[in-house]
């Protein structure tokens, strides 16, 4: 991956409700992070003492300032060091490196690199109702998000679920640019997952964009009407890891939402163990043999990612028919 690009892009690190009174460790890109709660500001820094190397996550916060929980040494919210223990004054000099952050709709974002304006994508539609959730699985970046906006698993790795293998025919085309791409699919026939059977009343058009650095969204249409979405803000914790922010959103309707992502919520989660199996199962037999995989024409979105991602080589705007 282009370290060095995805490091100038805002990443949603962790949902503001479950930081508490101690210091929280997160990875963003393989670098640690640590983020707390000080003075009533919400701040992050690297992840370590400049004292001894040891990691403050595993130290504690006070009202006013970090404590390492091996010497003691106090950092405030500026990063800047308070006090170390058995000295009378402190190096106007240390400060812990610091990284910006920005809290939104109840989600603490963290810029590593860079000056790039906060921007959240996860635009909120009026008269619409969301549900956040957050996974993280074992499993390669670039190949976590192609699983989420590429179609041509689904008969398999959720037949019957979203989709039999049975012919289901569909128009694509694509727009793309430096940013990202989106992919527009035309339903000849109806989806046949046992999800479509139980909720779909007429879905006639999917499009699945993304943007970079990690921001995937699917939305379902019916007569140029959107009736569902779901968006994944896929975060690079670390080489093999990956943090999924999810964010399901249905229209308001005369029925409680509540109610309905209830009844949703068990058949997203299989979906979800299903991809997540199969991500791990692909992502340890890479790493291992480190054979070059084969890309077609049916490969719908993969040369865009690695464009965008991995400095390969530009990809092509497929305008294509497909039977799944």
């Amino acid at each position: 991956m282009n370290i060095t690009r995805l490091k100038q892009y805002w990443y949603p690190i962790m949902e503001e409700k479950k930081l508490r009174h101690t210091p929280s460790a997160k990875k963003l890109l393989g670098i640690p992070l640590v983020i707390g709660r000080i003075n009533g500001a919400i701040v992050c820094f690297e992840d370590r003492c400049p004292h001894r190397n040891v990691p403050l996550s595993h130290g504690t916060i006070t009202h006013k300032h970090l404590r390492c929980g091996y010497h003691g040494w106090e950092f405030e919210a500026s990063g800047k060091l308070n006090r170390i223990t058995g000295c009378n004054s402190c190096p106007d000099t240390i400060h812990l490196k610091s990284y910006q952050i920005h809290c939104d709709h109840g989600i603490i974002w963290v810029l590593l690199e860079g000056d790039s304006a906060f921007e959240n994508p996860f635009s909120v539609l009026k008269g619409w109702k969301s549900s956040v959730h957050t996974r993280v699985i074992k499993a390669d970046f670039i190949h976590a998000i192609e699983n989420f906006l590429d179609p041509t698993h689904t008969p398999f790795i959720h037949k019957g679920l979203l989709r039999q293998e049975s012919h289901q025919r569909m128009l694509i085309t694509q727009a793309c640019d430096e940013q990202g791409f989106t992919t527009y699919y035309t339903l000849l026939d109806r989806q046949n997952g046992l999800i479509n059977r139980l909720f779909d009343q007429g879905i006639d058009e999917n499009i699945a964009s993304f943007h970079l650095p990690g921001y995937a969204l699917i939305e379902y249409r019916q007569a140029k009407k959107s009736v569902f979405q779901v968006a994944i803000f896929f975060v690079p914790i670390d080489k093999g890891e990956v943090s999924m922010v999810i964010r399901v959103s249905l229209p308001k309707t005369i029925i409680p939402s509540t109610f309905k992502f209830l009844l949703l919520k068990p058949f997203m989660e299989l979906a979800f163990r299903q991809d997540k199996l199969i991500l791990e199962q692909q992502y340890i037999t890479h790493r291992q043999q480190k054979t070059p995989y084969i890309i077609t024409h049916a490969d719908l979105v993969i040369d865009h990612l690695l464009y965008l991602l991995a400095d390969g080589e530009k990809g092509n705007e497929k305008t294509i028919a497909m039977a799944l």
